[in-house]
């Protein structure tokens, strides 16, 4: 995919296409197995799924962010804007662990559980991408 000047879309497209989605999958995998693995006394896989949604986010994210491949205009466009580039990975996080919450606790917890899953999402991303985007 190639960035077109005056669209201010493009870049954000190119951006998310370098999502590691084999890293990402076999991160949420690997932690939500170990999430459940130590709560096996539970019976619940809310606690291992919610888990596995947050470290696919966080970890797709940050390999995106620090990885090599992918467009160097559109990493570029993700260091000069880490927040915005932050924004995808959080707001996926926090809808994926609402919904998975609203079904395991009820809506106030969905709401809480999601908000604040996708602003620590929001902050550790932001904060990559800060520092990833002044070592270049």
């Amino acid at each position: 995919m190639t960035l077109e000047r005056g669209n201010a879309f493009t870049p954000v497209a190119s951006a998310t296409m370098i999502w590691p989605t084999g890293i990402a999958t076999g991160a949420g995998a690997v932690a939500g197995a170990l999430s459940f693995l130590m709560s096996l006394g539970d019976l619940s896989i809310a606690g291992p799924l919610t888990t596995a949604i947050f470290f696919f986010s966080l970890v797709g994210g940050a390999v995106a962010l620090l990885g090599k491949k992918g467009d160097p205009r559109a990493r570029r466009w993700a260091y000069q804007y880490p927040w915005r580039f932050a924004g995808p990975p959080a707001v996926l996080a926090g809808v994926g662990v609402a919904v998975v919450t609203l079904f395991a606790g009820g809506p106030f917890a969905a709401i809480f559980a999601g908000l604040s899953s996708a602003a620590v999402l929001w902050v550790i991303l932001g904060i990559i991408g800060m520092v990833a985007g002044n070592k270049s």
